[in-house]
């Protein structure tokens, strides 16, 4: 499977089985799962206010930084983040380092937020914000790449990411290659658990 040019993917590596009847042998090969990153886009004023300051800076978002940049956002924010406080802290800290030259940081960054997504929506995310954290996650995908950082993500995140693939393409034209190494990799999971 060869990505588009001008698309941005996250590669998940699957791996195939393949039975050599001469030989006699099972190979196992990789196949690369190209899973393109769906844009996030704001859906209300307030999202288009936060997303708007960030994209013009080229970072993710940080909810430390809305909180001093947007103070009235503040209670909201506190109201629906208060018990993730200090995961949030550390990852304001990591954005920050990542931003200043830390590949380390920007490689924490990606794994806060895996965890972090998982406590999404809330009532900041869903009525101010916008949907930052899948902002966030494809943020850290393509700056991860473009440091030819070798990185892989949770098979929930892995999931998600198909998930919003195929909710963008519903309707359009299958790519029956991409199905195919989807249902392969489900496969290898399901397995794996055993």
């Amino acid at each position: 499977m060869q990505p588009e040019e001008g698309k941005r993917y996250y590669i998940e590596p699957v791996e195939i089985e393949i039975y050599l009847k001469k030989a006699g042998k099972v190979r196992t090969i990789i196949k690369d799962l190209f899973i393109e990153l769906i844009d996030v886009h704001p859906h209300n004023k307030h999202s288009e206010k936060i997303f708007g300051y960030f994209l013009e800076r080229s970072e993710p978002i940080d909810i430390m930084e809305i909180m001093n940049v947007f103070p009235e956002y503040i209670s909201i924010i506190f109201d629906s983040y208060y018990q993730h406080t200090a995961l949030f802290e550390k990852l304001s800290m990591h954005f920050k380092s990542g931003l200043q030259g830390s590949i380390d940081s920007w490689r924490m960054s990606i794994y806060l937020t895996e965890l972090l997504i998982k406590y999404e929506p809330t009532i900041a995310s869903s009525n101010y914000i916008g949907d930052f954290q899948t902002y966030n996650l494809n943020y850290l995908i393509v700056k991860l790449y473009s440091l030819d950082q070798q990185f892989l993500l949770e098979d929930s995140t892995v999931e998600y990411l198909i998930k919003r693939r195929n909710i963008f393409y519903e309707g359009k034209s299958r790519d029956r290659e991409f199905d195919k190494l989807v249902e392969l990799w489900r496969y290898n999971i399901k397995e794996s658990e055993f």
